[in-house]
């Protein structure tokens, strides 16, 4: 690996509850231990967020003219990214996306890309207008979505829609242990890239997430044109090596069940 990586988080959510400045404070320390591991003296650091219906971080951070904890944020040429830097010189790329709902209960990822597309869209139609749009194109890995007949379409998916840059996304919450499975062995023979992120839950826990999981590239990003360049690498899966952890069994099945007690919890809130 290279003197100097760019590491790329390709899963983020900054959820509603969760203090913006710990979720970067906490990214820092991720990629720093990472970017140890692979031997790097420097590194690059890239959040890219997936954010789902009625989740705004990436503009309410572009909005700000004061900082955010220790954290300032800069105006940048593309309106899809935007620097993020500490009062200790340390510095992120905050890269905007969508993570979007369709109606066959499977769920695509719009990476570097400010345009949006409404949940509820069957797959192929959501697919199509995120190629439409030149965003990076994603079908991430989900707990329990893979399954059943969904396992079959997603094969299906896969092989219409990888040819034309559709990427695999793999996540911290996959246990380890956990056999790849058909659908990631099919990515994998197709050569269609896999993109690591941590996914972070809507559970407290969470907040200090990001960045545990992620891809190093060798190099910078061009500062001019950071999410143009994403997209260019991401898709052609230019030598990025995985780094970072999965979750083991125990904590992914513990954060499965917070999460469907937190719900519970606020569901019967809103019922009083």
């Amino acid at each position: 690996m290279d003197k100097h990586i760019t590491l790329i988080d390709a899963h983020v959510h900054i959820r509603h509850g969760f203090d913006p400045a710990a979720v970067l404070d906490a990214a820092l320390e991720h990629f720093a231990r990472c970017a140890d591991q692979l031997g790097a003296q420097t590194c690059d650091g890239v959040l890219m967020l997936s954010e789902s219906a009625g989740e705004h971080a990436f503009e309410r951070l572009a909005g700000r003219d004061h900082p955010i904890g220790r954290w300032r944020f800069e105006a940048a040429p593309e309106s899809c990214a935007l620097p993020a830097e500490r009062d200790d010189a340390q510095r992120l790329l905050i890269v905007q996306g969508q993570q979007i709902a369709t109606a066959d209960r499977l769920e695509v990822l719009t990476l570097a890309c400010d345009e949006r597309i409404d949940d509820g869209l069957s797959i192929a139609e959501t697919l199509n207008r995120a190629l439409d749009m030149d965003a990076i194109t994603v079908l991430p890995w989900g707990f329990g979505k893979w399954t059943g007949q969904r396992r079959s379409l997603m094969l299906k998916l896969i092989r219409d829609f990888g040819p034309r840059g559709v990427a695999i996304g793999d996540s911290a919450g996959r246990p380890r242990g956990l056999p790849a499975g058909p659908i990631f062995r099919e990515a994998i023979r197709l050569g269609l890239p896999i993109l690591p992120g941590t996914d972070p839950l809507p559970i407290a826990s969470h907040e200090r997430r990001a960045g545990k999981f992620a891809l190093a590239l060798p190099g910078r990003l061009d500062r001019a044109a950071p999410a143009a360049d994403l997209r260019h690498r991401l898709r052609a899966g230019s030598g990025g090596v995985v780094i970072g952890n999965r979750d083991g069994p125990l904590a992914a099945i513990a954060s499965q069940l917070r999460l469907r007690l937190e719900q519970n919890s606020t569901r019967s809130d809103n019922e009083r």
